[in-house]
């Protein structure tokens, strides 16, 4: 702390000498009242002078000076923040000298000690000041970094996410060729078999021939003899060759078999970054152990709706998403907490902007504003609900995509019943009716 000099306020100047006019008016008052003590039987001048008591003197202003230096010591500690050296008292900016105070105290330190400067509170006060703003410089850098990290990861979203879409798209790739690959191994397999079959009949009709060739020396059946071997001999050749294409075959199986496997690793590891990304991210995150990601889309409901202090939700919501098999659910609790401060918003009163808008605001972009009305009345029983304890229907409108790609693995949606308060039934607030799978409509 640096030290700052108190500007000491300047001495009264002595005043200038009286005039004329003043010491005659001062001799009249004088002499008029001089004239009223005659009046009354008495003389100033026939009264003994007065003796003052120089011992009393002379201690009462030591006292004075005591009382002084003492005010000085604590004024500039009150103002400083620590304890004065003889250094800091200047006279010229209103302070006692060194000198002053060791004619009054005998030394710098005895006047320390007789003031109690040493024990005040002051020092203990900046102590703590400064250790608490210590930890506080600390806590700030601490978060600091854990807000860098939350923007790196922030920033890695779109290449995980491309990332998982290349692999998806390997994964898909893999298994139309996997399946190819077994369609042509079980063709050859059954080829295989057919030639078996072909094969044990020629061996039998080879060793028919044969026994009739040893009986017979007609020239004619030997011809056919060796016709029926080369013919053997040919299917025994094709069979090879199709063991061979057969084995191959197999082998591109296995390696289609590894790459697959390799890449539904490759999309379980990108899921669970995803799902702690997204629960991390645009939550500001406190507190130093960070929060572990919902399992289930069922969980992350269940946690919103623990915490929301706007958002309502109807029975409906935890069913659908007890059946969702959505991949993200980092992502669905983040979106709830997002809506849950827009909720808040709205229950306020006029937000001076439409509600997709004001969800823009809060994070939330693929916010859709309606149902179509024939949708709505095609599937009545998928696009209505109850609040707990009311048996009165009430229908979804406004509600939000998540996700991409196709399939209730990939993407999913909140659907949403949103009351101005003009049902004395249904207060003004948001209600979150359905959460997970895409209900049907008129493409589906």
């Amino acid at each position: 702390m640096a030290k700052k000099k108190p500007a000491r306020p300047a001495r009264p100047q002595k005043s200038a000498e009286p005039t004329t006019a003043q010491l005659r008016q001062e001799y009249y008052a004088r002499r008029a009242a001089e004239q009223a003590l005659e009046e009354l039987g008495l003389r100033l001048d026939e009264r003994p002078a007065p003796k003052g008591d120089a011992n009393w003197w002379s201690e009462a202003q030591a006292g004075l000076d005591r009382l002084e230096i003492m005010h000085a010591v604590w004024r500039f500690t009150g103002l400083t923040g620590y304890a004065p050296e003889p250094e800091d008292f200047d006279p010229d900016q209103g302070w006692p000298t060194p000198s002053e105070v060791e004619a009054v105290f005998g030394s710098w330190d005895k006047m320390l000690d007789e003031s109690g400067i040493d024990e005040a509170i002051f020092g203990v006060v900046v102590e703590k000041a400064l250790a608490a703003h210590e930890k506080l410089g600390a806590r700030e850098k601490e978060l600091e970094q854990q807000a860098r990290k939350l923007e790196d990861e922030g920033r890695k979203i779109p290449e995980l996410k491309r990332r998982e879409e290349v692999a998806r798209a390997k994964r898909d790739e893999a298994d139309t060729a996997r399946q190819e690959a077994e369609a042509a191994r079980d063709a050859i397999g059954r080829e295989r078999d057919a030639l078996a079959a072909r094969i044990a009949d020629l061996q039998a009709e080879a060793d028919g021939l044969r026994a009739a060739a040893a009986a017979s020396a007609d020239a004619r059946a030997g011809g056919a003899e060796l016709e029926l071997l080369e013919e053997m001999e040919r299917a025994l050749a094709d069979q090879a060759a199709t063991q061979q294409a057969r084995d191959e075959l197999h082998d591109r199986m296995e390696r289609l078999r590894a790459e697959r496997e390799q890449d539904r690793r490759t999309i379980a590891e990108l899921t669970q970054l995803l799902a702690r990304v997204d629960a991390e991210v645009g939550t500001a995150a406190v507190d130093a152990e960070p929060e572990t990601p919902p399992a289930t889309v069922l969980e992350a409901v269940e946690r919103a709706a623990a915490e929301a202090k706007h958002l309502r939700f109807a029975p409906k919501a935890f069913e659908t998403a007890a059946d969702s098999p959505f991949r993200r659910p980092g992502l669905v609790l983040r979106t709830l907490r997002n809506l849950d401060e827009l909720a808040g918003r709205y229950a306020t009163g006029d937000m001076g902007k439409s509600l997709g808008q004001a969800a823009a605001e809060h994070g939330i972009t693929q916010w859709k504003p309606d149902i179509a009305e024939t949708t709505r009345k095609r599937y009545e029983d998928d696009y209505s609900f109850a609040l707990e304890g009311s048996s009165r229907k009430l229908w979804v409108g406004p509600h939000i995509g998540l996700g991409s790609g196709s399939g209730a693995q990939f993407i999913a949606r909140v659907y949403l019943h949103v009351s101005d308060g003009s049902d004395p039934e249904v207060p003004r607030g948001i209600v979150v009716a359905v959460v997970g799978r895409h209900l049907p409509d008129t493409t589906t």
